[in-house]
């Protein structure tokens, strides 16, 4: 486990823990919750799955289908939250972004990765979110033109480690995240 008790020590411990959730599927951060503003300024979060994380540049990838709210909100205002809560190591994790849209053809690139059951996901008719009579009133039409990328550019993160002593620190891109306590 990272030194939480310095700055850099809590980072390490933040980045470690996101970056198990691209390796190992029970870990916190695999389910990342993003949180945008929908077109009357109402706050709208869902649980997503992580799919991609260079911890170097700090930005994560989640997928979405193309017509899903999330897309066209983010296209409105690429502000978004992230959050995770890590239950096994005490930590919670709030972070700022910036999530764009990937261009179509890098989409079209990572769309041969995606595994055949799952690209269904990709693809509903009708799309996500539209009232329908009946629960099963849908059904999937993979395509990949309704595959959307998400990145999302992390420019601050509030990293909250609860233990006997209860740590808080804020890093920030613009920083070079070297980080400053705050009161838990």
């Amino acid at each position: 486990m990272s030194d939480i008790t310095t700055l850099s020590g809590l980072l390490d411990l933040v980045r470690a823990r996101i970056g198990a959730g691209l390796v190992d599927r029970d870990a916190a951060a695999r389910l990342p919750v993003l949180a945008t503003r929908d077109a009357q300024g109402w706050p709208s979060a869902r649980t997503m799955v992580l799919r991609g994380f260079d911890a170097a540049d700090w930005t994560l990838d989640l997928h979405s289908d193309a017509d899903a709210a999330k897309v066209l909100q983010l296209t409105d205002g690429p502000r978004a939250a992230l959050h995770v809560w890590d239950a096994e190591a005490s930590l919670q994790v709030r972070m700022r972004a910036h999530v764009v849209r990937l261009p179509h053809e890098e989409e079209k690139t990572l769309w041969e990765e995606v595994p055949e059951e799952a690209r269904a996901r990709y693809g509903t008719v009708p799309p996500p979110g539209t009232p329908i009579a009946s629960a099963e009133a849908w059904h999937p039409n993979p395509r990949p033109a309704r595959f959307a990328v998400l990145r999302a550019r992390v420019l601050r993160i509030e990293a909250l480690h609860l233990g006997e002593i209860h740590r808080r620190a804020r890093f920030e891109r613009e920083e070079g995240w070297q980080g400053s306590w705050l009161v838990p």
